[in-house]
Parts: structure tokens; C-alpha cells; sequence
């Protein structure tokens, strides 16, 4: 589906490719369907930033709560 230009852990990919299609599907109804795969691929790089920020901070132990969120 989607092709990145740095490695992802298989896991981490497609999480991210489900969750991705999963968005979509909720705004499926706004879009044109021409418009599905770049939705899809905006998520998808969305997704995996979070996947990858998460695998990296558990790597590194517990740390102060994530403030971005109110």
C-alpha cells in the first residue's frame, strides 16, 4: 500500500496501515474515492510517528506525561 523512504519494524508498519484505513473510513463519506489513497498515506505517516515515538520513549523507561494532549 504505502512505500516510505526509511525502515519501519514490520509490526509498527502495519499497525500503522490499519490504522490508517480505519481513519479513513470514518471520513470515506467527505472524500472523493480518487482522494482514499492520499488520505490513507497522510494517516498512515501520522500513525507510525506516534508508533515510533511510543516504541522509543518505552525503550527508554517511564517518563513525564505528554503535555500536548488537554
Amino acid at each position: 500500500m504505502l512505500t516510505t523512504s526509511w525502515p519501519a519494524d514490520p509490526r509498527v508498519h502495519e499497525t500503522a496501515i490499519a490504522a490508517a484505513r480505519r481513519c479513513r473510513h470514518i471520513i470515506q463519506v467527505c472524500l472523493r474515492e480518487e482522494e482514499w489513497t492520499d488520505a490513507d498515506r497522510e494517516f498512515y505517516l501520522i500513525i507510525r510517528e506516534e508508533l515510533e515515538r511510543f516504541v522509543a520513549a518505552s525503550l527508554q523507561g517511564p517518563a513525564a506525561p505528554d503535555s500536548r494532549i488537554a
